[in-house]
C-alpha cells in the first residue's frame, strides 16, 4: 500500500468516525428531547381531560366517553383510560397511529422510549370521582426521528464523498512532487540524469526536490568526469596528438589482436611514407611540418570512416599503418589502389617536393607474426619507392595452391547461393562469469560466429564479410544468423538466465528497411526472443546512434537486449553510453591480451568497467589466452570473459550446453 493510500485511509477512517460520532450524539439529544415532550404532552392531557371531567355533574358516562374519545381521536395518545371510584372503566386503545409502520422494527428495537403513563385524580369539590390515566402514541416520535436520522445520514455521506474527492486532489497534489522524485530515482538507473524544474511550495517536499536535483547534478558530473578522464588516458596512451590517430603502440596492440584473434584474419596492411619530409620539416619549421602530419591525419580519418573494420595510426615521423578487412588477394589490391587514388586526391600532392609511396601486403589465416608481416609490408613500400613517385605496391607472395581467390561477381554469386541453399554455418563461443569465493565459472551467455561453407572450403567472416557490405548484403545475411540462431534455440534447452549475442552489422543498421523485418522476425520467435542480446561495433556509434535509439524502445517489449561490441577503439566519447538503451559492453580483446603486463592498460580497462558498472552495464572480457589477463581481469571486476583460455568456438549450442554442464 502506497504512502498517499494509507494517508487517504487514515483521513477517511478519522472522517468517518467523526461524522458517525456527530450523528450519534444528534440522534441521542433528538430521542432525550422527544421522550421529555411526550411525557409531558401526556400530562398535560391527562390534566386538561381530568379538568372537564370534574364539570360533569353526576355521574353521566357518556359525557366521560365522549369527553375521552375527543381526544383520543386526535392520534396523539396510545392509551386513555378513566377508572371511577367506584370500579368502573372507561379505556381507549391504539396500537399504531399510522397505517404503515412509523420505522424500521430494528430503527424502534434501537431507539425505544421509557415513557411513563400521566395519572391525574378527577374531583368535584372536594369529592374524588376517580383516576384518568393518558400515555402518548411514540409512533410520531419514532417517526420523526428516523426522518431525522435519514436525513443526518444522507447529509453525512455526501460530505464524505464530498471531502474524499477534495482529499484525493490534494493528496494527489501534495504527492506529486513525491512521484516525480521516483520517476527522477528510476531514470538514474536508465541513465537519464532528469532535473526537477517544478519545485514545490511545502517547505519539506521543496527540500527534497532540491535535494534530489543536486544529487542528480552530482552524480552525472562525477560520470562525466570519470568519462571524461578515461577518454583523455585513451587518447593519450594509445593516439598520437597530432594526427588524432592511433600512435604506434595502439595500432601495434589491436593489429597483433587481428591477427592473433580466435577466429581467421584476412585483410590489408599498407605503410604510407611521405617522401622528403624529413627535409621539408628541417627547411620549413616543426609546426609546418605538424600542418602536413594534421593534414594526412584528416585524409586517413575519412578514409577510416569510409571503410568499416579498418585501423590507421602514425608509427613514426611521416610513416603511417593501415590495415582494413578484405576477402583475397584480388580485393586487396582493389583496396591498395582505391586508398592511393583517395589520398592522391588531397592537397597533400599539391606541395611537388612531398610525394606519398604506398607498400602493402595482403594477410590471411591464422596467428601470422606482426613482425614479418610488417616486413613484407615495408619490402613493398621500398618497391614503390623504387618505381618512382606517388606509386604503390603490393607484395608478391609466391602462390598458394590452396589459395582461392574469386571475382567481385563471383563473390556476389557465392553470397547469393549461401543464402538460397543456407549455407551459412554457426559458430558458439561460450562466456563465462565468476562467483566471489569459488573457482567454478558458471555459464553466462554465448556469442555467434558465422562461417559460410563453400565447395568443401569453409569461408570465415574476415574472408566474406567484406564483400557482403561491398555488395549491400548485410541486412540480408544478419536476418539469417538471426533465423538460424533460433533455429539452434527451438532445438536446445537453453536456461532462461543465458544470453545469445548475435553482432549487427552498421550497414544493417543504415538500411531503412531493415529494423522492420528485424521486428518481424522476433515477433514470429516472440517466444525465443528474450534470449537474443544484439551488440553493435563502437567504432560506428556516432553514425548510427539515431537508428538504434529507436530500435532499443522497439525490442525492450519483447525482451531482446542492446550491447556495444569492441569497446575502447572507437573514437565516440564515452557518453554515448548513458544515451543508448544499453544494457551490455564488450571490452575488446586488444585492450585485454597482455593487460596483467602494463599498468596504464590495466588502469584504462579498470576505468571502462567501472563507467560500465554505474550505468548498471555488464562488462564483458573476449580474447583471453591467458591465466595472468584472466586473474587480472577479474580483479578489475569484469563481469563475464571469453577466449581460446577456456574454449574455442563450438559447432552446435547444444555443446555449449554440455561443455557448462
Amino acid at each position: 500500500m502506497t504512502l498517499r493510500q494509507q494517508f487517504s485511509l487514515l483521513t477517511s477512517a478519522l472522517v468517518l468516525i467523526l461524522l458517525a460520532g456527530n450523528l450519534l450524539v444528534t440522534l441521542m439529544h433528538a430521542h432525550d428531547q422527544f421522550q421529555r415532550q411526550l411525557n409531558a404532552r401526556a400530562y398535560d392531557a391527562a390534566t386538561a381531560l381530568a379538568l372537564s371531567m370534574s364539570q360533569i355533574e353526576g355521574d353521566d358516562t357518556v359525557e366521560r366517553s365522549r369527553l375521552i374519545d375527543v381526544l383520543f381521536d386526535r392520534g396523539f395518545f396510545s392509551e386513555i383510560r378513566f377508572v371511577s371510584t367506584e370500579g368502573q372503566e372507561i379505556h381507549r386503545r391504539e396500537l399504531q397511529a399510522y397505517e404503515s409502520p412509523a420505522a424500521p422494527a430494528w430503527f424502534m428495537g434501537m431507539t425505544s422510549f421509557d415513557q411513563q403513563p400521566a395519572e391525574t385524580d378527577v374531583t368535584n369539590g372536594w369529592q374524588r370521582l376517580g383516576t384518568v390515566t393518558v400515555l402518548s402514541h411514540p409512533d410520531f416520535a419514532y417517526r420523526n426521528l428516523w426522518n431525522m436520522a435519514k436525513a443526518e445520514l444522507f447529509w453525512f455521506v455526501a460530505v464524505l464523498i464530498v471531502t474524499l474527492i477534495l482529499l484525493e486532489m490534494l493528496l494527489r497534489w501534495l504527492f506529486a512532487p513525491l512521484q516525480k522524485v521516483e520517476e527522477q530515482a528510476l531514470a538514474i538507473c536508465d541513465r537519464e540524469w532528469k532535473i526537477q524544474q517544478d519545485i514545490p511550495k511545502a517547505r519539506e517536499l521543496k527540500r527534497m526536490v532540491l535535494a534530489m536535483n543536486r544529487m542528480v547534478s552530482k552524480l552525472h558530473a562525477l560520470f562525466m568526469e570519470q568519462a571524461t578522464t578515461t577518454e583523455q588516458l585513451r587518447q593519450e596512451s594509445f593516439h598520437d596528438n597530432v594526427s588524432g590517430l592511433l600512435n604506434r603502440r595502439g595500432f601495434d596492440q589491436r593489429f597483433s589482436h587481428l591477427l592473433n584473434d580466435d577466429d581467421e584474419h584476412s585483410g590489408l596492411l599498407m605503410l604510407l611514407q611521405i617522401e622528403g619530409f624529413a627535409a621539408f620539416n628541417q627547411r620549413d619549421g616543426r609546426q609546418a611540418g605538424d600542418a602536413v602530419i594534421r593534414q594526412v591525419g584528416d585524409a586517413l580519418h575519412h578514409w577510416h570512416h569510409d571503410h568499416n573494420h579498418s585501423l590507421c595510426g602514425r608509427h613514426a615521423g611521416a610513416d603511417f599503418a593501415l590495415y582494413v578487412s578484405c576477402a583475397d588477394r584480388q580485393h586487396a589490391r582493389e583496396l591498395l589502389m582505391q586508398t592511393s587514388s583517395q589520398l592522391a586526391a588531397t592537397t597533400l600532392t599539391q606541395r611537388n617536393e612531398l610525394q606519398f609511396h604506398i607498400g602493402g601486403v595482403f594477410l590471411q589465416g591464422h596467428h601470422n607474426n606482426p613482425g614479418e608481416a610488417f616486413s613484407k609490408a615495408d619490402a613493398a613500400l621500398a618497391k614503390a619507392r623504387s618505381s618512382g613517385r606517388g606509386h604503390s605496391w603490393l607484395y608478391d607472395e609466391e602462390n598458394d595452391p590452396e589459395r582461392r581467390e574469386w571475382s567481385a561477381s563471383t563473390w556476389q554469386q557465392i553470397l547469393r547461393e549461401a543464402l538460397q541453399d543456407n549455407l551459412l554455418q554457426l559458430r558458439f563461443m561460450p562466456v563465462v562469469g565468476h562467483q566471489q569465493g569459488s573457482s567454478k565459472r558458471p555459464l553466462l551467455q554465448v556469442e555467434v560466429f558465422s562461417r559460410i561453407q563453400w565447395q568443401g572450403e569453409s569461408l570465415s567472416a574476415a574472408r566474406f564479410w567484406p564483400m557482403v557490405e561491398q555488395h549491400g548484403m548485410a541486412g540480408e545475411f544478419d536476418l539469417a544468423v538471426v533465423r538460424q540462431v533460433f533455429t539452434d534455440l527451438a532445438n536446445t534447452r537453453l536456461p532462461e538466465a543465458i544470453k545469445v549475442c548475435i553482432n549487427l552489422s552498421p550497414a544493417s543498421l543504415l538500411d531503412a528497411e531493415f529494423p522492420q523485418h528485424l521486428i518481424d522476425l522476433l515477433e514470429q520467435h516472440s517466444a525465443l526472443a528474450h534470449h537474443l542480446l544484439l551488440e553493435v561495433p563502437e567504432f560506428c556509434i556516432l553514425d548510427i546512434e539515431n537508428q538504434l535509439l529507436p530500435l532499443g524502445q522497439r525490442l525492450k517489449p519483447l525482451g531482446v537486449k542492446l550491447g556495444v561490441d569492441q569497446v575502447g577503439t572507437g573514437t565516440a566519447a564515452f557518453a554515448y553510453m548513458k544515451r543508448l538503451p544499453l544494457t551490455q559492453l564488450r571490452l575488446d580483446g586488444s585492450l585485454n591480451r597482455g593487460v596483467h603486463l602494463a599498468q596504464d592498460q590495466r588502469f584504462f580497462v579498470q576505468s571502462m568497467i567501472q563507467i560500465g558498472h554505474k550505468l548498471d552495464l555488464t562488462v564483458l572480457a573476449d580474447g583471453l589466452e591467458q591465466s595472468e589477463d584472466v586473474i587480472t581481469l577479474s580483479q578489475c571486476g569484469v563481469d563475464g570473459i571469453s577466449g581460446f583460455y577456456f574454449s574455442r568456438p563450438l559447432s552446435h549450442l547444444q555443446d555449449v550446453i554440455d561443455w557448462a554442464s
